[in-house]
Order: structure tokens, then sequence, then C-alpha cells
């Protein structure tokens, strides 16, 4: 047997091979898009279910569109938790760029078509149909419906999208590349939160967006604008995500220093806008819920500090609610074993000195420890009841984009098993969330 006839490879090679090239084919990303949009837009719910915080953006939402005013006094959804109490009225503590934006669909659904946000507090426990927009009785389009698949459903969609064509550009194969970007939409914290409204995973998109941007090789100085914009807005959403601002843009002005000037005008475009709104909503550029004072008044059910949190009120209290928060029974790794492999890639790119995206990856981890440290040390309720610890939503498309370095690094047979147990895991305890996201969940396993 010649060397040539040892070196062939074998038709199980080239049909994988084959199967790469054409899994990454555009093709495959407008599939994906729309499988994803359909799922989550027959999996959204029609009716404001008991959430504090959706309940919360529902009441801004209702009141700007129906009264012209930000206050929500006098709105369907007041007796909301999440709020604060500024110049004599209530007002949602929700930071309000999100809300805005849907407050403008809800104008044409009102205005247009006539239809009104939905009173009935659901709860699927109780009766699934009444939360559900496909229920026994037919389909049920209301005006939450359509604003959970234009800012919930359609931005999951995007995202597994985007993620994967962040994952082709890596060089990474098609079928590992559609591998994970299908477990990122439905085996990780993203699949709950994108049949509800929270500001979750529209902010996973921007902040993940601006993140691809910057990972990409040859960015030109618009991509670095860009990327400010959109990782600005997921700040703008979900304000702790102003830790990777701060962090992105560090790296910028360490390894990319000409494109600093771009980066920073995207960055305060997003803010001007919200401190515009701020203006509008009641006359301080300044966010309302950064006053301690707006937390203090009679029936307050958060603490009277800036956002009404507290946290860490004892070293045990502190020890014991990390513990829970990371491994334990509202552990993120515990709903979402899969993010062990992340931390692995992540350890191999940042310990690699020769790797393209090293201080990238460590400006990422950076960020990860402080927005941790930060929860840990100043709040106290995992995100109230739902599904795991929602607060580390945003995070996950950008953590996953290192799975697949430990297998370009490592060939191990055990990473590739450890990959497909964390990923069933992780698939098995993120499927009960699209029942009701804000219901109470145990994890299948944890420490």
């Amino acid at each position: 047997m010649t060397g040539s006839a040892i070196d062939r490879p074998s038709i199980a090679q080239l049909f994988a091979l084959r199967l790469d090239g054409l899994l990454a084919h555009r093709l495959v990303g407008a599939v994906l898009f729309m499988a994803f949009l359909v799922l989550w837009a027959m999996l959204a719910k029609a009716a404001v279910t008991r959430s504090w915080q959706e309940q919360s953006r529902m009441a801004t939402v209702q009141t700007l569109v129906e009264q012209g005013t930000f206050i929500i006094d006098h709105t369907l959804f007041n007796n909301t938790g999440d709020k604060i109490f500024v110049n004599g009225h209530f007002y949602s503590d929700k930071t309000p760029l999100l809300s805005v934006a849907a407050a403008g669909l809800y104008s044409v659904l009102y205005n247009v078509f006539h239809l009104t946000l939905d009173p009935i507090d659901c709860i699927p426990d109780d009766d699934p149909a009444a939360c559900r927009a496909f229920g026994p009785d037919g389909p049920r389009f209301t005006a939450f419906y359509w604003l959970n698949v234009a800012f919930m459903s359609l931005p999951s969609a995007l995202l597994v999208v985007l993620f994967w064509k962040a994952l082709i550009d890596q060089q990474v194969g098609g079928l590992a590349a559609v591998g994970l970007a299908v477990l990122l939409g439905i085996a990780s914290p993203i699949a709950p939160y994108s049949i509800v409204f929270a500001g979750h995973v529209p902010a996973a998109l921007f902040l993940f967006a601006g993140f691809m941007l910057l990972a990409r090789p040859s960015a030109s100085g618009g991509a670095f604008f860009w990327s400010g914009t959109f990782v600005s807005l997921a700040a703008n959403i979900d304000l702790l995500l102003a830790l990777f601002v701060v962090a992105f843009g560090v790296w910028v002005s360490l390894t990319r220093r000409s494109h600093v000037l771009p980066f920073a005008v995207g960055v305060l475009i997003p803010f001007a806008i919200t401190a515009a709104i701020n203006y509008w909503a009641a006359g301080t550029i300044v966010p309302l819920y950064l006053d301690p004072k707006a937390y203090d008044f009679p029936g307050t059910v958060l603490n009277k500090t800036v956002g009404g949190t507290d946290g860490f009120y004892s070293l045990e209290f502190g020890l014991n609610y990390a513990y829970e928060m990371l491994v334990g029974r509202r552990g993120v790794f515990a709903f979402t074993p899969l993010l062990v492999c992340t931390v692995a890639g992540l350890w191999l790119v940042a310990r690699d000195r020769s790797h393209r995206l090293r201080s990238l990856a460590i400006a990422v981890i950076a960020a990860s420890l402080a927005f941790t440290a930060y929860l840990i040390l100043r709040t106290d309720n995992f995100g109230g009841v739902a599904w795991g610890t929602r607060w580390f939503v945003p995070l996950i498309p950008v953590l996953w984009t290192f799975i697949p370095l430990v297998f370009t690094r490592s060939h191990s047979r055990t990473w590739k098993a450890i990959l497909l147990v964390t990923a069933i895991v992780s698939l098995l305890t993120a499927l009960p969330g699209l029942h009701d996201p804000w219901g109470e969940y145990q994890p299948i396993f944890r420490l």
C-alpha cells in the first residue's frame, strides 16, 4: 500500500467536510433565523404575567401612549413592585430606552389597530391557555403578543444567526457552528427569556453584536463606531453591562488606539438618548433609579438604596448567596452546565500569548468577574422568582463564543464527553423554563 493511499481521506471524512461546507452557506443562516423566529412566535406569551419587571415596563409603555407621560400612577400595571416615587408620582424603575421603543410600536397597535394592553396577570400553572397566543380557542394576537414577538422573539432569532456567523468567521466548521448556535437558542438562558418581555435578550443581542465587531481581525473605524453603539445600547437596556463598555473601551485604547474616537462616539450616542429620555420624563438627565430616595415611600418592597438593592448583609449571607447564585439552587452553572466549556475556552485563550483573541478574552473575563462581584455584593434576591439568575443572560452569547476553542486546542475525548453531557443537561434544564420563565425552578444537578 502506498503512502498516498494511507493518507487518502475516508468516505466519512469526505462527508464531514462536505457537510461542513454546506452548513456554512448563508442560506443556513436564513433557515436558522426563520426556524427560531417561528418557534418563539409560537411560544411567546400573549398576556402580561405576574413578573414585576414585565408589569413595570408595560406600565411605561401604556402611560406613554395612552396618557402622554412617564407617570404610571393611573395605569393597569401600577401595582408592580418595581417602581420608584419621584416628585409625588410613581415611575417605572427600569431603564427607559427599551420601554420607549416598545411604546413606539404600541402606539401603532393602539391607534391604528385599536389593540390595548391586556391587564390579565396570567399564571401558567393555573391556566396555561391564558398566557398563550395559540390556545384551544384559536389564536389570540394581543398587543402584548406583538410587543413580545417584535422585541423578544425577533432579537433572539437574530442573535442565533449572528452567533452562527461569528463562528463561521472564526473558521469553525459549519456543523459545529450550527450545533452551538442551536444550543445557544434552546439550551441556554436565552430560551426562557425569548418568550416574555424582559430586557435580557435584546441586551444580549447588542452586547454580542458589539463584541463580534471587535473580534474581527481587520475591523475598520466604522466597525468600532458600531461596536461602541451596540455595546452602549446593551448597557442602556441593562445598566450593569456598562462594565463591558469600560472593559472593551480599555481594550480599544490599549490595542487599537487609532479607533478610540469612533468607539467613544458610538458609546456616547445611546447614553445621550437615554439622558434626553430621562429629561423628558422628569426634568433631569440623571437616571431616576439611581436616587436612593426614590425607593423610600410607604409600602415599598425594595431596599431604600441605589437601584433598590443592598446585599451582603453579613459574611455568612454573602458567601451563601454567592454559592447559590453560581452553583446552588439558582446557580448559573447549575442551570447551564455547558458554561463549564466556556470557562475552559476562555482559560486556554487567556494563557496563550500567541492567540489573536487573547487580550479581548482577558477583557471579557475582567468584565464578567466585575459583573458577578457586583451582583454578589449589591443584590440579595437572584432577580426575583424566575428561571435561574436571570441577570446573567446578556453575557451568555459572548461566553459561548469560546466553547469551540476547547476543541481546537484540545482533542481530548474527555472534553468531547463533557460537551455532550453538559449540553444534554443544559437543554433539559432550559426546556421547563419555556412553560413559565417567571416560575420557581430547581436545577437537575447542583453542588
